[in-house]
């Protein structure tokens, strides 16, 4: 196998398909239906597996199966709940899942037991049985209300550790359906907020459950096929809008938006040091300089914060994948992570990632446009040197959210391995306690 095979393998897994109906699983012959998802695919692969065979839904999340296929794939298996008649589901067979041959015959009965009894802690309610039920049962009287109805049950575009993202047919189009994991179930009630305050810059909020933490929204133009130039529009009338939030950030904090200021960030960022098992990740040589650095990481983070800005609402995950632009309409949605912090964390975070995905997009032409209304409000604040440090403050700001993200998921989730480590090394480069990386 040559290098561009080996990483073309490494970017495709093959996922296998268990659709289960009271104790038996669908197979052809005995072996369960397969495709092929790539990194590079748009389409969700929880997307894919729902509409592989028939109507079914999570009843776990997706389980890793070593070892690679024999053209070097990793191998993934999806749990399915049927939701509808399994004399529908043609072209196969139901045999009880006990039948199945291993690898899978015991993991699809553990994903079944823990689906309808005791599941793993921290595993979201959207792999419990009946949770669909309910949300259909929200979102249909929520519908009553604005004279619609839903029209089919609801489609998965993605569920995972940290949220599950719902189609929603309509008589009226398509909706889409958000609920989040504990550690960010504020969102609703944020967004809902927000919807208010910035009507123009957020999705649109149909309902929203706070208690929950379900959101029903109507869809968002160019979210799927963002027209270019969407970081550049965003970043002047994101900085307004950051300006704005400073006359109500008392009803964010009321909706349970979190402080992320210097004190809780670098004391959270502390704990990450002392206790993370990312740590583990490290090198002995990588360890001693992400330690040996932290008193100028921390003193840096601490200078950003006396240049004279205020803590406004920042959106806390600010790049493009986030930015719903169709050349007209800017609108910025997953606002799991908002908060109340540095404003500049956002532009920051907004420049990195143009400078990574866009080699002709010009990041530092987009920090002077979001700069530029900061710099007329607060003309004594030191607004470049602010630039100069946010990029390390980010750095940190990110590495608390990673690992508090890891601690609030059930064990082995896996989403994020290596993050958390990779920001730490990241963060002792910035202060030339590690070489650059080449």
């Amino acid at each position: 196998m040559t290098t561009d095979d080996r990483q073309a393998a490494a970017r495709t897994r093959t996922h296998h398909v268990a659709l289960v109906h009271d104790g038996t699983v669908w197979s052809e012959d005995g072996v369960l239906p397969s495709f092929v998802h790539s990194d590079d695919d748009d389409d969700d692969p929880t997307r894919a597996a729902t509409r592989h065979v028939a109507d079914g839904v999570h009843a776990a999340p997706p389980i890793s199966l070593p070892p690679p296929d024999e053209a070097g794939r990793a191998n993934v298996l999806h749990v399915l709940a049927l939701r509808g008649d399994p004399d529908l589901v043609a072209g196969g067979t139901w045999s009880p899942v006990g039948d199945l041959a291993e690898p899978f015959g015991a993991r699809v009965g553990a994903a079944l037991a823990q689906h309808v009894g005791t599941a793993p802690r921290q595993r979201p309610d959207w792999f419990r049985a009946g949770w669909y039920d309910r949300v259909e049962t929200w979102i249909d009287d929520c519908l009553v209300a604005r004279g619609s109805r839903r029209t089919e049950p609801l489609r998965t575009h993605r569920v995972w550790s940290i949220s599950a993202v719902l189609e929603v047919p309509t008589s009226d189009g398509v909706l889409w359906f958000k609920a989040c994991c504990d550690h960010f179930r504020a969102e609703a009630a944020i967004l809902q907020r927000l919807s208010m305050r910035l009507p123009d810059l957020v999705p649109t909020v149909v309902a929203a459950d706070d208690a929950a933490g379900w959101l029903l929204m109507e869809p968002l133009a160019g979210a799927s096929d963002r027209a270019a130039g969407a970081p550049e529009a965003l970043a002047p009338v994101w900085a307004a809008a950051q300006l704005a939030s400073l006359a109500w950030l008392d009803e964010l904090r009321a909706a349970g938006c979190p402080d992320r200021g210097p004190g809780p960030t670098l004391a959270a960022w502390r704990g990450v040091l002392a206790h993370d098992p990312e740590m583990a990740l490290l090198s002995d040589e990588e360890r001693d300089a992400v330690l040996g650095s932290a008193d100028e990481v921390e003193a840096r983070v601490r200078e950003l914060w006396s240049t004279g800005l205020p803590d406004t609402l920042a959106h806390g995950d600010l790049h493009p994948g986030n930015v719903a632009y169709d050349g007209q309409d800017l609108r910025l949605f997953d606002w799991t992570d908002a908060c109340i912090s540095h404003p500049f964390l956002d532009g920051s975070h907004l420049a990195y990632f143009v400078s990574s995905d866009d080699a002709e997009a010009d990041a530092e032409q987009l920090l002077a446009a979001f700069a530029e209304p900061w710099r007329e409000s607060y003309p004594e604040a030191d607004v470049d040197r602010a630039l100069t440090l946010a990029p390390l403050a980010d750095l940190v700001f990110q590495t608390v959210t990673f690992a508090a993200i890891a601690a609030a998921t059930e064990a082995g989730a896996g989403d994020f391995p290596g993050i958390v480590a990779f920001l730490l090394k990241a963060s002792a480069r910035r202060v030339g306690a590690l070489p650059a990386e080449t």
